[in-house]
């Protein structure tokens, strides 16, 4: 793919504008989107005592989800300081102001995957992920409360359609429900063998999908910032915000008698390889690519590629672990997916539009600039 260089209208710390390659910021969009994508897999590998058979319960307590979230988030932080000695970046991280804009961002994510981790534990993969796809619409409508940015129809009208998809995904609306050809129910699916928890699950899910779009929110200012310094802030403030869901889960947990939600460790050789995995592949690579495509990417392009994470999770759920895909469940995700996606995505085509006319009101300028210069005007 070419390199298509646009201007973020920013100033670096060093005082250098700072030049979006998009080229790389999609490659690194899919890395991160694919990494991002195979949590499922190594949170149940982590933690399971059966990988394959959630009826087997866990090697540790319900909270562990959230604990292996801080482990991902604290090897991010080692990557990113490790980075900035190999890049000689200290000085610009100590010239970075942190901003609450950085500490909130940071802090949003880690608190979303902490969430989602604890998520894919406790209800489907497919609850787990589409929930957390509500992020864009939440971003979309803290933009329109706090910066008073401007809603579409269409904008509302994906609102909307994110919302019945919800509804669908969940199963309290569409086909067989309520014991008819197609209803509304709002009985909450009730809990399997395999997730006894579902509720809790799929209320984690609503509330990784908050903190996601919170924290696209926040990382939308400060672009300017170096990546790599800036990445060192977010990720101290990420093992910060799941280390306040684990401490708040330990307290419901000791206040409710719930004893199973005190934090608990009793892992195998096996559950440690899978956590390792999930620190270094979900950590590391796919928040740091993350961060790279932030800085490199218009945020319609950004928020467009990101949806691949749902088709990889989706595609993990069904193969490796063997979870159906109903057609409610399907609906539901073409709803989420659309309603989140179809606004970036035209967003995307009016950018590559205005790039376009940009390119060629600057070729046509040039070409009569050299036609005076020849006639020596």
């Amino acid at each position: 793919m070419a390199e298509n260089k646009q201007p973020n209208g920013g100033q670096s710390d060093g005082g250098e504008k700072y030049e979006m390659k998009q080229g790389l910021g999609v490659i690194a969009m899919l890395i991160s989107a694919t990494g991002m994508g195979c949590v499922p897999l190594f949170s149940r590998w982590a933690t399971r005592t059966d990988m394959f058979d959630g009826a087997m319960g866990l090697n540790g307590s319900d909270s562990i989800g959230a604990l292996m979230a801080c482990g991902r988030m604290g090897m991010g932080v080692l990557l990113f300081l490790i980075l900035m000695v190999a890049c000689h970046k200290v000085d610009t991280f100590k010239k970075l102001k942190l901003t609450p804009a950085i500490a909130l961002g940071g802090l949003m994510i880690g608190m979303s995957l902490a969430c989602y981790v604890t998520s894919t534990l406790m209800t489907t993969v497919a609850n787990a992920v589409l929930f957390i796809y509500i992020g864009p619409v939440v971003c979309v409508l803290l933009a329109r409360i706090f910066r008073k940015e401007p809603m579409s129809a269409l904008q509302w009208v994906c609102l909307v359609v994110v919302f019945i998809g919800m509804l669908f995904g969940e199963g309290l609306l569409g086909f067989g429900v309520g014991g008819q050809a197609f209803g509304l129910d709002f009985n909450l699916a009730p809990a399997t063998e395999e997730f006894p928890q579902k509720i809790v699950g799929d209320a984690f899910g609503l509330a990784s999908g908050f903190f996601y779009g919170a924290s696209m929110f926040f990382n939308g200012y400060r672009k300017d910032a170096d990546t790599i310094a800036r990445g060192v802030w977010n990720f101290i403030f990420a093992v910060l915000g799941a280390v306040i869901v684990v401490v708040a889960m330990n307290i419901y947990g000791g206040i409710s008698g719930q004893e199973n939600w005190m934090t608990e460790v009793h892992f195998t050789t096996f559950n440690w390889i899978g956590a390792v995995l999930l620190w270094l592949i979900c950590g590391p690579l796919a928040l740091g690519f993350l961060l790279v495509a932030g800085r490199n990417l218009p945020a319609a392009d950004y928020g467009t590629i990101a949806y691949w994470e749902v088709p990889v999770a989706l595609f993990i759920g069904l193969v490796v672990f063997g979870e159906p895909l109903t057609i409610n469940t399907i609906l539901g995700g073409i709803m989420i997916i659309a309603g989140g996606a179809v606004p970036s995505v035209k967003g995307m085509v009016a950018g590559r539009k205005q790039a376009q006319q940009h390119e060629i009101a600057d070729s046509l300028d040039k070409r009569i600039q050299d036609e005076m210069d020849k006639e020596g005007m």
